[in-house]
């Protein structure tokens, strides 16, 4: 099957980024558990309220069948429904909580509060580089869209600068012009004075280079930035662009396409697991290709899918290498059945 316009999309997790050097969420994970345990860090009196945390977040995922990974997002989602508690809508059905969380958390939960601010301190400074060659393989993107001579959509989930950073800022739609404010409308272009970029960037998560202000959403290369980054379903879905908006596209571009490429995504995302189960069911030639080494476990019962699906194919290499070596029109044509010829 020929490849045309908006026929193939892709979506990127943090298994992308992984061969740049951006640490992904087990990493994550092990660097804030190795701080907990460094008496002279300052996270040393967090360290009871952080293990009681996750050993609750794993025993309640367990128990309630839920297939999703303790990670850097379930964390911190957890820590900020929990400071606050008192807005949630089930507060007044709950008398009490557990003696041990009070002890842990102070009497008003003032060290989640804390415990959250470290660690979205920290969190820039994981996934911010000096410099961006070992991410050089993302230039792979750019050189299919040569190849393809379509606008190639790219939505991440990632909150790094991998993308911006490898490919030039004249092929590359971000929602940006230089000094501007965020403006939903670059990624709508309707008039012929106004061809198509290249390549659009939909971060659906955020970035580390956004900063929100009176004004609106800019990017800011100012350092020490509380950067827009948002964790969860429930927050991503709160009415306010440009998260709204990019999962809009993401469900639109979805239901226009022929294949849907998923770079390095551990499929922990409910939200964006139910768009891509709509996308299969909406259309019975539909593909996902699932480019990872390791690809996940029961990508199927993530999906709300019954039984295997031979939609669903799996590339079991890295990025790197398929960005760079493997990624072309051909390559991906392979992957969908060939059109009826017409008599």
């Amino acid at each position: 099957m020929s490849l045309g316009d908006k026929s193939t999309l892709f979506l990127i997790g943090a298994g992308c980024s992984y061969e740049a050097g951006i640490p992904m969420s087990n990493t994550m994970i092990e660097q804030i558990e190795a701080k907990l345990s460094d008496k002279n860090s300052g996270w040393f009196d967090f360290r009871e309220l952080y293990f009681y945390v996750r050993h609750t977040i794993e025993y309640g995922t367990k128990r309630g069948g839920i297939l999703q990974d303790f990670n850097i997002e379930s964390l911190l989602v957890t820590l900020h429904h929990l400071s606050e508690h008192r807005k949630s809508i089930l507060y007044p059905f709950i008398s009490g909580y557990s003696n041990d969380l009070v002890e842990y958390a102070g009497r008003n939960f003032d060290r989640i509060g804390k415990l959250i601010n470290v660690i979205e301190v920290e969190l820039p400074k994981w996934i911010t580089k000096s410099d961006y060659k070992s991410a050089d393989y993302y230039s792979g993107f750019s050189k299919f869209q040569k190849e393809f001579n379509y606008p190639v959509r790219i939505f991440t989930l990632n909150y790094d600068l991998c993308v911006e950073k490898l490919i030039s800022s004249d092929e590359l739609e971000t929602g940006f012009a230089d000094g501007e404010s965020w403006d939903g409308t670059r990624f709508t272009r309707s008039n012929d004075d106004e061809p198509d970029a290249p390549v659009y960037l939909y971060k659906l998560h955020g970035s580390i280079d956004w900063e929100r202000t009176k004004t609106g959403l800019i990017r800011s290369q100012q350092h020490g930035i509380k950067p827009e980054i948002v964790f969860g379903t429930d927050v991503k879905m709160q009415a306010v662009d440009p998260y709204l908006f990019y999962l809009y596209e993401f469900r639109k571009y979805a239901l226009l396409s022929k294949i849907i490429v998923i770079i390095g995504y551990s499929f922990n995302d409910t939200h964006i697991n139910d768009l891509l189960k709509q996308a299969l069911e909406n259309d019975d030639t539909r593909k996902i290709l699932i480019v990872n080494p390791q690809v996940p476990e029961n990508i199927n019962d993530r999906l709300g899918l019954a039984g295997n699906n031979e939609r669903i194919k799996i590339e079991k290499v890295g990025a790197k290498d398929f960005l760079s070596s493997k990624l072309s029109v051909d390559y991906i044509s392979e992957w969908l059945p060939d059109e009826d010829i017409p008599f």
